[in-house]
């Protein structure tokens, strides 16, 4: 299987993951064998291409659902990662904060203590703290 070239929504997600996680991201997707060639496929088109792309919620409320989400399945590279790209999308420590505050009401103490470190981590490594 080779990665998908000729796909508009493979095309169209390659697109957005250089916008929101930068050239080295798109060298990943390059460098993909072919043991990771159907991941990166798929989170390419479905994720990226299909649904990071649609309108209806801006760049920067995606950003700050998915740092929800992350932060609810304990996911920490991708919170920190994401966090980082939520402010290159706008969104401010304020909005950062408050999206952490909901989501630790409703992912428990020990998640949110947890989140709460691992974004102000983030925000410290990209001068937004």
């Amino acid at each position: 299987m080779a990665l998908k070239t000729d796909d508009p929504a493979f095309q169209k997600g390659r697109e957005m993951r250089k916008q929101l996680f930068g050239e080295a991201s798109v060298e990943r997707l390059d460098a993909a064998d072919d043991f990771h060639e159907p991941l990166e496929n798929f989170v390419t088109s479905a994720c990226f291409g299909e649904t990071w792309s649609r309108e209806g919620l801006t760049l920067r409320e995606r950003s700050l659902i998915t740092m929800a989400i992350c932060a609810a399945l304990n996911r920490h590279v991708p919170l920190k990662r994401l966090t980082k790209c939520a402010v290159q999308n706008g969104a401010t420590k304020e909005d950062i904060r408050e999206t952490l505050l909901q989501t630790t009401l409703y992912i428990g103490v020990a998640g949110g203590v947890e989140s709460w470190g691992l974004v102000a981590e983030a925000l410290k490594e990209i001068d937004a703290y």
